[in-house]
């Protein structure tokens, strides 16, 4: 490939991985001998592991990793307002910028067709679904305290889903409580799970961003969730319903307003929640955020 000196090479990075910084590095040094243009872009998720939270060696590590590409990239990705105030620490401030997790959108038909059937079930039985692969910091067991509290109050009027396993903890679900899909979640296996669901349970004691949330309004779920700084900005919007994971009046409250809601008010919020992924969100939201960045 021969390039013009006034054109540029565009490479984007999005994961930790040593052979990503050692190609990032060779090709700053070639592109500069060649006097070729080089930008490279990295989407930095987590820009600063708090070490209490994971071995402090390799926070450490991390950290340097994406203090190298803090000074080598042109333009450096933040999915959150948490990881975009974290970077601000070490990174030169005119190279950053907001980039929220994106998805692509589900036809009209399909999110049509799920309503229909969640409608049908809405007054018999509610369905509570917890997603993804969970570590200490996802707090599964604040689902199980979600369900146990539901399960006294509304006897057979809730399902309980788990889809995904445990990393580096042990949980012990009730089997007779909890429907139970442990391991890998294949993308289809994810779409049916989300499809069958009314709400998405966000226990989670920490976290910077999630792809659960934005994967979830895309398919109109409702969300429960743990009230911390991360998902403020979720605040105030009718499809999600904050509680203390921690706190059982809390949870109570949090339920009590859940199973107040007639099937009108579930089908506006069901909307609601798909149009906020549409305009923070969708391919559309990143073709025209890409598009202001790049």
């Amino acid at each position: 490939m021969s390039l013009n000196k006034e054109e540029e090479i565009s490479v984007f990075f999005f994961l930790i991985q040593l052979d990503y910084l050692v190609l990032a590095l060779l090709l700053k040094s070639i592109t500069k001998v060649l006097n070729k243009n080089l930008k490279i872009f990295y989407l930095m998720h987590e820009p600063k592991f708090e070490k209490r939270r994971i071995n402090p060696l390799k926070a450490y590590i991390v950290f340097l990793y994406h203090l190298i590409f803090g000074y080598i990239g042109d333009k450096l990705l933040l999915p959150s307002n948490e990881a975009f105030l974290k970077a601000k620490d070490f990174v030169n401030n005119d190279k950053l910028y907001k980039l929220n997790l994106s998805f692509i959108s589900l036809p009209e038909n399909i999110l049509q067709n799920n309503l229909t059937q969640l409608k049908y079930s809405w007054d018999k039985e509610k369905t509570f679904l917890l997603l993804g692969r969970a570590d200490r910091d996802k707090n599964p067991q604040g689902f199980l305290s979600l369900a146990s509290i539901i399960n006294k109050n509304y006897p057979k009027k809730a399902r309980f889903i788990r889809g995904g396993s445990e990393r580096n903890i042990q949980v012990n679900y009730d089997e007779k409580l909890i429907i139970r899909f442990p391991g890998f979640i294949s993308n289809s296996a994810k779409s049916f799970l989300l499809g069958l669901s009314h709400f998405v349970v966000i226990p989670y004691s920490f976290s910077t961003q999630s792809g659960v949330v934005t994967e979830a309004l895309s398919y109109g779920k409702l969300l429960i969730i743990n009230d911390i700084p991360t998902f403020s900005y979720l605040k105030g919007l009718s499809f999600v319903f904050f509680t203390d994971f921690n706190d059982e009046s809390s949870m109570s409250k949090c339920i009590h307003d859940v199973f107040s809601m007639d099937i009108n008010d579930y089908e506006t919020r069901y909307w609601e929640a798909i149009r906020y992924f549409q305009e923070n969100h969708s391919e559309a939201y990143l073709s025209k955020t890409l598009q202001e960045i790049l």
